[in-house]
C-alpha cells in the first residue's frame, strides 16, 4: 500500500501575491462601494443637501464599508475556499446588497451622529404635511368639542404653557398631580396629525397651541386647537433654512405667547409679532442683515423672552447687537448690546442675589445683561466644540437655600465632552464677581435642559439620565437610556421626552433611578421640547404632532 502523498504547499511568493491582490481588490472595492453609497445617499436627498449628506455618508459609512466589503471581496475572489462555496457566497452577498438598496433609504442622523435608515416606501420628513391632511380623535369622537377661537384669551389660566420650557423658562410646571401608574391609568390620545419640518415646540394659551413648521419653501407659524388639533390659522414667510442631513431643515425656536400676541423667531432671522386669535401680522423684522453669512451653522434657535414691555432675542451680531430688545407693541428697537456670538440657548430672565438679570448662554460662554439697557454685567467663558460654539442647554439657577451658600448660583452644561460647572455670583457693587464652585463631566447636556428638585439636579448625560448633588456635583446614579431628549418636572415627577419618540415617567428620587412607565407618543426621532397645559401633553417632531391626556392622581395616591 503506497503512502498518502501530502498536498503540495503553495509557494510563499504566490501566497504573498494572493494576499496583496486580495487586499488591493478589497481596498478598491470598499472605496468604490463607500463612494457609491455616498453618491446614492446624496442623490436620494433634497438638492440643497446633496453635498453635505454625501460627505456625511463618507465619514460614517466609509470605514465600515471599506473593511466589511473588502473582507467580503477577498473571501469571494482570493481566499482558499472552494470555488462553489465562493460563488454561492458572492451571489448571496450581491442579493442582500441589492435588497438593502431597494428596501431601505437613509433617513437622518441621531443626536450621537449615527445614521438612521427607514423603509424606502415610507414618507420622508416634510412630505407628510404636504400629502396627508390632519386627522384627530375629535373627528372620530364627537364628544371632544372644538373650542371657539375667541375663547382662547378669555380662558387663559395658570395651566397655560406660554413659551419655551414653560412659564418661567425653567422646565418646571406646576400642573396637576399626575397619576404614577400608567398601566392602570394609561395616557389617552386626543389627536395626532402630520406637521412640517422643524424642531420648534408648542406654546399654549387658552385653547391655542402655537408652533413653527417648514412647509415646502415656506416657514410657517401655525396655531392649532388644543383639544382637537384642528388648524386655526397659518402665517407664512417665504424662506427655508437647510440644516444638512445631520440636523434637519426648518425653524428651531418655540414661539412666545403674551397678552394676546405671538412672538416667533424663525431659523433664518424673521422675527414676527402676530395676533394670537387670527394670526394677523402686527410687525416683523429680519434681524439678520445677511442671513446667509450672519446666521449660525444650524440656524437661529433661541426663543423670544418677555421682560417688562420688551421682547428680547439674541441673534449674536457685531458690533453691539448680540442681544436685542424690541417694544412689544410697536416693534421698535428699544436697545441692543453685547458683542458675543450667538449659540443655541434662549435668553432667560433670572434674579440673582435680588438683582434682575438676563442670562444668555451664548457662543463665548454665559453672559448677564441689565434688563433696562442691555449692558453686560458679567461674563464667564465657556466655549464648546471650538468654532461651532455649541452651547444649547439652558442655565439652571439654584438658590442659596438649596445650596446652603451665601450667594445664588447656576449650573451650566454642554456636550462634546465639555461637562458641567456650578458658578456663584456676587452682586455687590462696584463690580460683580463670578466664582466657579466645581466642575466635572458627570453631566454633559448636549441639547436638553436640566431641572432641580430639592438639593438635586436631573439631566441627560449624553442621553442617559443622571442625578447629581447640586452642592458638590457628585453623581448619585445614572440610568435610563433616553437619548438626546427633553425633561419637564411636574410637581414630584419627571416627564422625559425620549429621542426615539416615547415619553417616560420617572420618579426623581436621589436614592435610585425609578422609571414608573412609558408610552409610545411619536414614531420617530424627536428633538422638540414637549409642552404641558394642565394635564394635556403636546409633543411633536419633524413630521408628527400629537396631544395626550395624562391621567391625574386620585385623592388616595
Amino acid at each position: 500500500m503506497s503512502p498518502v502523498e501530502p498536498e503540495p504547499h503553495e509557494p510563499r511568493s504566490r501566497q504573498r501575491v494572493r494576499w496583496i491582490r486580495g487586499a488591493g481588490i478589497g481596498l478598491a472595492a470598499g472605496l468604490a462601494c463607500g463612494l457609491g453609497l455616498s453618491i446614492w445617499q446624496a442623490l436620494d436627498s433634497e438638492l440643497g443637501q446633496r453635498l453635505a449628506n454625501g460627505l456625511g455618508a463618507m465619514l460614517w459609512l466609509g470605514p465600515t464599508v471599506l473593511v466589511g466589503f473588502g473582507v467580503f471581496v477577498w473571501l469571494v475572489t482570493c481566499s482558499r475556499i472552494n470555488r462553489r462555496t465562493r460563488i454561492r457566497l458572492g451571489a448571496t452577498g450581491l442579493t442582500l446588497a441589492i435588497a438593502a438598496c431597494v428596501l431601505f433609504r437613509f433617513d437622518s442622523f441621531s443626536g450621537d451622529l449615527f445614521p438612521q435608515f427607514t423603509w424606502r416606501w415610507s414618507h420622508a420628513a416634510g412630505q407628510l404635511s404636504l400629502r396627508t391632511p390632519p386627522s384627530s380623535e375629535a373627528e372620530k369622537h364627537p364628544q371632544l368639542p372644538e373650542s371657539p377661537p375667541e375663547a382662547s384669551l378669555a380662558m387663559a389660566s395658570d395651566s397655560d404653557y406660554p413659551g419655551f420650557l414653560g412659564p418661567n423658562r425653567t422646565g418646571v410646571v406646576a400642573g396637576p398631580r399626575l397619576a404614577r401608574d400608567w398601566n392602570r391609568q394609561p395616557p389617552r390620545a386626543l389627536w395626532q396629525h402630520s406637521v412640517g419640518l422643524g424642531w420648534s415646540g408648542f406654546a399654549v394659551m387658552g385653547h391655542h397651541a402655537v408652533t413653527q413648521e417648514q412647509r415646502g419653501p415656506e416657514e410657517c407659524v401655525v396655531a392649532y386647537d388644543l383639544r382637537t388639533g384642528r388648524e386655526l390659522w397659518v402665517h407664512r414667510d417665504e424662506t427655508l433654512f437647510t440644516g444638512s442631513g445631520v440636523h434637519g431643515d426648518g425653524p428651531r425656536a418655540t414661539p412666545m405667547l403674551y397678552q394676546g400676541r405671538v412672538y416667533a423667531l424663525g431659523a433664518t432671522g424673521y422675527f414676527n409679532c402676530l395676533e394670537l386669535l387670527t394670526g394677523r401680522q402686527l410687525w416683523q423684522h429680519q434681524v439678520l442683515p445677511h442671513p446667509e453669512t450672519d446666521n449660525l451653522q444650524w440656524g437661529m434657535a433661541g426663543s423670544p423672552l418677555i421682560v417688562g414691555q420688551q421682547v428680547i432675542i439674541a441673534p449674536g451680531l457685531k458690533p453691539g447687537r448680540s442681544v436685542m430688545a424690541f417694544d412689544q407693541e410697536s416693534g421698535r428697537l428699544a436697545w441692543s448690546a453685547g458683542d458675543a456670538p450667538a449659540a443655541y440657548s434662549s435668553p432667560q430672565a433670572s434674579q440673582l442675589d435680588g438683582q434682575n438679570q438676563i442670562l444668555i448662554f451664548n457662543g463665548a460662554g454665559l453672559s448677564a445683561h441689565a434688563p433696562d439697557d442691555g449692558h453686560v454685567l458679567w461674563t464667564f467663558p465657556w466655549v464648546t466644540q471650538g468654532v461651532s460654539m455649541v452651547n444649547v442647554a439652558q442655565p439652571l439657577v439654584l438658590s442659596r437655600s438649596v445650596l446652603g451658600a451665601e450667594h445664588d448660583a447656576f449650573l451650566i452644561s454642554s456636550g462634546y465632552s465639555q461637562g458641567c460647572a456650578l458658578l456663584s455670583i456676587q452682586t455687590e457693587q462696584p463690580s460683580m464677581q463670578v466664582t466657579e464652585l466645581w466642575r466635572n463631566k458627570s453631566l454633559k447636556s448636549k441639547f436638553s435642559n436640566m431641572v432641580a428638585l430639592d438639593e438635586f439636579v436631573y439631566g441627560l448625560d449624553d442621553g442617559i439620565l443622571v442625578c447629581l448633588e447640586a452642592r458638590t456635583g457628585k453623581r448619585r446614579w445614572k440610568g435610563g437610556r433616553y437619548g438626546h431628549g427633553q425633561l419637564l418636572l411636574v410637581a414630584d415627577l419627571l416627564l422625559v421626552q425620549t429621542e426615539s419618540g416615547d415619553v417616560a415617567l420617572v420618579a426623581p428620587d436621589p436614592k435610585a433611578f425609578q422609571e414608573l412607565g412609558t408610552f409610545a407618543a411619536l414614531p420617530s426621532k424627536t428633538w422638540n421640547h414637549p409642552a404641558l397645559a394642565g394635564n394635556l401633553l403636546l409633543v411633536r417632531n419633524d413630521r408628527i404632532a400629537a396631544c395626550y391626556e395624562l391621567p391625574v392622581a386620585e385623592d388616595s395616591e
